[in-house]
């Protein structure tokens, strides 16, 4: 049993890392095709686009909310990415939500953030979620770079979401963070390249109690995403 819990770990450990490089690659491709706006973004001039797939995980008891609950977030994100970036916010595949029927394992319902959320990469929270990645299958299988939603039962720390910032391509929202309905669109920011905001009117400001204004180099880093794309 010890061997098998070895190699288990080991193969985990494996694939995580094998996961970290491709996309460090894919982010320095987005980098390079993105140039233009990571210079001239403030212009907000032409528009972009940015795919968006969410995904309710389920519990025994079956999914954890439902895909009405989140309506308001969604369309803060979408409002905001237009009127702020010029960036319009689209579906992945034909329904941006779904819900993933068979019960989650426990590591991915309940979740880490920050170093914490490091560490789930390598075990079975990462295993998971990079199983149910949109527009992934080990590698990119298209070039649209789409960013993933996983609404989980709930954090480890006092967190509503979590990013793992440019080199990542899924977030993580908890129920709470559903219910705030500006925390999708700021997790978002950071999966583009954003970090933190001093200011409270700010899209990247810390707490749930913030605006969603945004600033001219905001503009340049958030359009220059890999995610964030003309086609």
């Amino acid at each position: 049993m010890i061997i098998l819990g070895f190699w288990s770990s080991l193969k985990h450990f494996v694939k995580a890392i094998v996961r970290v490089v491709v996309r460090v690659v894919a982010a320095v491709f987005g980098l390079l095709v993105g140039i233009f706006d990571l210079l001239l973004g403030f212009l907000t001039w032409p528009p972009k686009k940015v795919r968006l797939q969410i995904f309710i995980l389920s519990n025994q008891s079956g999914p954890l909310i439902s895909p009405a609950d989140l309506t308001p977030s969604i369309d803060f994100a979408r409002k905001t990415f237009k009127d702020r970036f010029n960036v319009k916010v689209i579906s992945y595949s034909k329904d941006i939500v779904q819900i993933i029927e068979e019960p989650a394992p426990p590591a991915a319902l309940d979740v880490s953030c920050d170093w914490g959320a490091v560490e789930d990469e390598f075990g079975d929270a990462g295993e998971f979620f990079a199983s149910h990645l949109a527009g992934w299958n080990a590698i990119p299988i298209s070039l649209t770079f789409p960013i993933t939603v996983f609404v989980v039962h709930d954090f480890k720390d006092t967190k509503e979401g979590c990013s793992l910032g440019p080199f990542s391509d899924y977030l993580t929202l908890s129920i709470d963070g559903v219910k705030s309905t500006n925390t999708l669109a700021h997790e978002m920011g950071h999966a583009c390249n954003l970090w933190h905001s001093g200011s409270k009117s700010n899209l990247m400001w810390k707490d749930d109690n913030r605006g969603n204004s945004v600033k001219w180099f905001q503009k340049n880093l958030l359009r220059s995403s890999r995610h964030v794309l003309y086609w």
